[in-house]
């Protein structure tokens, strides 16, 4: 639509973009003359050379501009800036319009050419391979894919981020995982650093086996031949070989801290730690432990197949006497489903076991508490060491903590029930943890104490 304005200047609206068109010749005054519209672009057309103008955007800043046409089959139409309106002078500008026109009538684009060549998105990213990697860890049932998600894509240092998320899996060096992986190296995080190479060291050695895996009908070709992380060397001395479990003592002073609630723990995080030493498990198992899995008329907790970490056969564990109470109250409250729940609003279905051992950190800490520091895992630790201070022998504490069995025999021809023995054992070590944390209360026949060395523990006669 054409109309007259108060400038004197002929204005064409462009309804469809919005924009306000006029039409002058390009002088300083006519420029300096145009008012920015609130929300469009405002173009002023010169009149002597048609195709260059200027454009007015809303915040004020002023452009020279060129139009024309490209001689192809569609004649698209291209849009240009020359300069900065305060970086040249209409007639300077209008020069510069003009060796554009010609360069047209030439059979070039100059719009084009000076456009910046747009680099193509690489079919595969970092972050598609480390999201590969954790979503095949979680179709296996793998405890570790929630812990290597985090290291890998969503923690605050996570791989992902520094290695370069949008970039080629390829183009990953081996001195991009050393710059990654040392950082956590100085900043005293010895044990971080090594766990943060063999993650991502796994992670490509999967992506490489999956890209040639037959055995699978759909394999994604992640583009890579070699492993970034293979050359970078391992710390062998980053992982410790860890040697804390709890005497006897300690023992009976963190189950009376879950007793009397001085410690500061939730229900959840107390009846966990609860289970840990009263049953040996590994602490996500028992984080994972559903109503439905108890029996507690019959004292068993049956750990489904794959629940474990062979994923081969379902687990029974007996439950001893003293932590029934505990999970019949839990059962009631929860049901069948998790015993454990997460807090409202976790993005995470259960209690988190980084959520326990930061609660036992944070006991540890308090005033009066006067004990070595200890993790989580150590409490399975301390079951396998103190069941044997009850009397149990080694044998069925490995078949209760469901330990590896190496040998031809047990691996492919044992199929026998050792429930009833374990069941004998578990009464045997409930008996003894019942002394333990109980003494006022226990058998005359249980208290009778043997101190050992305070990480060798003690054990109870009977």
């Amino acid at each position: 639509m054409l109309t007259a304005t108060s400038d004197g200047l002929s204005e064409i609206i462009d309804r469809s973009r919005g924009n306000i068109a006029k039409m002058s010749k390009l002088t300083r005054g006519a420029i300096d003359a145009l008012k920015p519209h609130e929300k469009n672009d405002v173009w002023l057309w010169d009149s002597e050379l048609p195709g260059f103008g200027v454009r007015v955007q809303p915040s004020g800043r002023r452009l020279y501009v060129v139009r024309y046409k490209v001689k192809d089959a569609n004649r698209t139409q291209r849009k240009m800036v020359l300069c900065r309106y305060q970086d040249a002078a209409p007639e300077k500008a209008r020069g510069m319009a003009r060796e554009v026109f010609q360069a047209v009538a030439r059979g070039e684009d100059p719009a084009a050419e000076r456009a910046p060549e747009k680099k193509p998105k690489p079919t595969v990213t970092v972050e598609d391979l480390f999201t590969g990697y954790v979503t095949n860890l979680r179709d296996k049932g793998k405890a570790s894919a929630e812990v290597v998600e985090y290291a890998l894509l969503k923690g605050g240092k996570n791989a992902a981020d520094a290695l370069g998320r949008t970039k080629h899996p390829a183009a990953v060096t081996s001195a991009d995982v050393v710059s990654y992986v040392a950082r956590f190296y100085r900043e005293g995080h010895r044990g971080a650093a090594d766990k943060a190479r063999g993650y991502i060291q796994a992670a490509y050695n999967w992506a490489l086996r999956s890209a040639n895996d037959y055995t699978t009908l759909v394999r994604r070709d992640w583009g890579i031949t070699m492993n970034p992380a293979t050359s970078v060397a391992k710390d062998h001395g980053a992982i410790k070989e860890r040697n804390r479990n709890l005497n006897a003592d300690e023992i009976r002073q963190l189950w009376q801290a879950c007793d009397d609630h001085t410690a500061g723990f939730t229900e959840g995080t107390e009846v966990c730690i609860r289970m840990m030493l009263a049953c040996g498990q590994r602490v996500q198992e028992t984080l994972r432990l559903c109503g439905r899995e108890l029996d507690l008329d019959a004292a068993t907790w049956t750990l489904p197949a794959a629940k474990t970490k062979g994923k081969k056969r379902d687990h029974t564990i007996p439950l001893p006497a003293i932590i029934v109470p505990h999970l019949r109250a839990l059962k009631d409250k929860h049901g069948d489903g998790t015993l454990f729940p997460a807090r409202p609003g976790s993005a995470h279905a259960t209690l988190r076991d980084i959520s326990v051992a930061h609660a036992v950190a944070r006991w540890l800490a308090m005033d009066g508490v006067e004990m070595e520091k200890f993790q989580t895992r150590d409490l399975r630790r301390s079951w396998k060491s103190r069941a044997h201070d009850a009397g149990i022998d080694r044998f069925t504490r490995d078949l209760i903590q469901q330990h590896a069995k190496n040998d031809t025999g047990s691996k492919n021809y044992d199929r026998a029930n050792y429930l009833p023995q374990m069941t004998e054992a578990m009464e045997k070590w409930s008996a003894w943890l019942e002394a333990c944390v109980y003494p006022t209360t226990a058998p005359v026949a249980l208290i009778a104490y043997v101190p050992n060395s305070v990480n060798n523990g003690g054990h109870l006669t009977n």
